[in-house]
C-alpha cells in the first residue's frame, strides 16, 4: 500500500477576496505556486498586488475565501507561517535606532535562532551586497537602496522555503538589479519557491517559469510562459 501523501503546495490563493468597507480590492483571486520555481505576479501600479501579499503573509484577513502556505492557514496560523516565509516589502521599514547588525539579529531572534551565528552565517551575502561595511550604522539612515538589501537578507536570514518580494528592484540601480535576479536564481536552484510582483514585463521574462497577471484586483490570467503566454485557469 502507498502511503505517500502528497506535499500541499508552497502557497495557494484559492478564491480570495478582500474589501476595504465598500472598496473591493481583491476579488475572486485563486492560484496555486508550484514547489522550486520562480512565479511572478504581473500587474499595474494599483492592481492589488501588495494587497494580495499582506493577504499571504496574515497581515491582512481575507473577506472570504483563504490563502494556505505549506498546508497552514496564512492568517489564522500567521505565526506558523512566518517560520516558512521570507518576506521583503516594498518599502522596508526599520526601529529607530538599532543599526543594520542589531536588526538582523533581532529577527534571528524571533525565529528562536541564536542572533549572532545568524549574522555569521548571512555576513557572505551581506559582503556580496556591498552592505557588510554598513551593519555597524543605523539601518533608518541608510539609502532606500541599502534598505532594500537590508530587507532581503532579514528575509533570507532564517531559510525560508519560500521567499515573497513584493517589487524588489524599486529604488535599486542596474548592479543590484542584477544581483537581485542572480539570488532569485540561486533559491530557487535550492528548493526554494520565489514569488516576486512587478508592473515589468521584461523582468517575468527573464526570470520566471510561471505568472499570474492581476488587474483591477482580478486574475486576468495564471500559467507558464512556456505554454506560449498565460492562460485562464
Amino acid at each position: 500500500m502507498n502511503l505517500d501523501v502528497p506535499h500541499p503546495p508552497p502557497a495557494e490563493f484559492l478564491n480570495v477576496a478582500k474589501s476595504f468597507g465598500t472598496k473591493t480590492a481583491i476579488a475572486d483571486f485563486s492560484w496555486t505556486l508550484p514547489a522550486g520555481k520562480i512565479c511572478g505576479l504581473l500587474g499595474p501600479n494599483g492592481a492589488g498586488k501588495t494587497t494580495l501579499f499582506r493577504l499571504l503573509m496574515g497581515v491582512l484577513k481575507p473577506t472570504c475565501g483563504s490563502i494556505r502556505v505549506d498546508g497552514l492557514d496564512s492568517f489564522e496560523d500567521r505565526v506558523e507561517v512566518k517560520r516558512h516565509v521570507g518576506f521583503l516589502p516594498d518599502e522596508p521599514v526599520f526601529y529607530s535606532y538599532l543599526s543594520g547588525r542589531e536588526v538582523l539579529e533581532m529577527s534571528a531572534s524571533m525565529h528562536g535562532l541564536n542572533g549572532h551565528q545568524a549574522v555569521q552565517s548571512i555576513m557572505p551575502l551581506a559582503e556580496r551586497l556591498g552592505l557588510a561595511e554598513a551593519l555597524g550604522r543605523f539601518a533608518e539612515d541608510y539609502s532606500r537602496g541599502m534598505k532594500k538589501k537590508l530587507g532581503l537578507l532579514l528575509a533570507l536570514i532564517h531559510q525560508p522555503s519560500l521567499l515573497v518580494l513584493d517589487e524588489p528592484t524599486n529604488g535599486l540601480d542596474v548592479e543590484s538589479t542584477r544581483m537581485f535576479f542572480e539570488l532569485m536564481e540561486e533559491q530557487a536552484g535550492a528548493g526554494v519557491t520565489v514569488v516576486f510582483s512587478t508592473h515589468l514585463l521584461d523582468q517575468v521574462e527573464r526570470l520566471c517559469s510561471h505568472i499570474a497577471i492581476i488587474h483591477n484586483g482580478r486574475l486576468g490570467a495564471a500559467g507558464t510562459l512556456e505554454e506560449g503566454g498565460v492562460a485562464n485557469d
